[in-house]
């Protein structure tokens, strides 16, 4: 006679641990060739440099990503003032395994060299703390007015250039709101004021140069109850340029093998005037 119980559960698969790597997200050829096609549109755009792109990472990792903030407040900085209704995860340290993944991705050589190409702007620096970076949610009610953004780093001596941002929204409707505006920065009522309208559609990764960009999105999110308007955002700095610092680079040196190049060199370090060094390095990219 046989007896019946309960049915043992199956172990779960364990996922490969490729999937969870930053190359996983990250499709290096496909985003050089966005950057060489989407450059010239990008600098060019008005009311100050920026673009949008649609579905550049595989969509399962990005529903992994949202399966891995807690539906709670726990691990959420709340804002809720006069400026903004709005909830940011900034802790790496407290990320499920694919928000992790992701915010490092972002934050690749690989992703930085896109950037690069791309906005043309020479040295980005990804932001390893995510000042006030990281995913953002914003329930009914919520908004953000518009701003410019801070100019530099609270804990770093690097100046903010670059901002990207990756929604994770599946099947948001227009009438829900939360549209990310661009704003010239001519007085709203001015008849030459420019202004573009981006829906927070899911797998759309706006990017945009942040010195004098007003931007915000002002109309509350009006979504039904238990759902956000959610996106990862990821900040970028530069080094701001410092008098003098091209004459104080010295190649590696090995004191038993000094040369009297090297030496020369070395003395010519401290008694040229930096300009010397900028008109000796013909060809040399330019930080912008």
């Amino acid at each position: 006679m046989s007896v019946i119980g309960p049915v043992a559960a199956e172990p779960a698969t364990p996922l490969p641990l490729t999937r969870f790597l930053p190359s996983s997200f990250i499709d290096r050829p496909k985003l050089l060739r966005i950057a060489e096609t989407e450059a010239d549109r990008y600098r060019k755009a008005k009311p100050f440099p920026h673009t949008f792109i649609d579905n550049v990472f595989p969509e399962e990792l990005l529903d992994a990503v949202i399966a891995d903030l807690p539906a709670g407040d726990q691990g959420w900085t709340r804002y809720n003032n006069a400026n903004e209704r709005k909830s940011v995860f900034s802790d790496v340290n407290a990320f499920g395994p694919a928000a992790e993944t992701m915010a490092y991705a972002l934050s690749s050589l690989a992703f930085i060299n896109f950037l690069e190409q791309l906005t043309g702007v020479d040295g980005i620096v990804a932001d390893p703390y995510l000042h006030a970076a990281g995913y953002m949610r914003v329930e009914p009610g919520g908004f953000l007015d518009l701003h410019y953004d801070f100019t530099m780093h609270k804990h770093l001596p690097l100046e903010r250039r670059i901002n990207v941002l990756v929604y994770l929204n599946r099947d948001w409707r227009h009438e829900w709101g939360g549209q990310l505006e661009l704003h010239s920065n001519d007085k709203l009522t001015d008849p030459h004021h420019q202004e573009i309208a981006i829906e927070p559609l899911f797998n759309r990764m706006v990017i945009f140069d942040t010195p004098n960009a007003l931007h915000g999105h002002r109309r509350p999110v009006a979504c039904p109850p238990g759902r956000a308007r959610l996106l990862f955002s990821c900040f970028y700095f530069i080094v701001p340029p410092v008098l003098g610092y091209r004459s104080r680079i010295e190649n590696v040196e090995f004191p038993t093998r000094r040369s009297f190049s090297a030496m020369a060199t070395r003395l010519a370090n401290r008694l040229l005037p930096p300009i010397v060094f900028d008109l000796l390095r013909p060809g040399r990219k330019r930080v912008q």
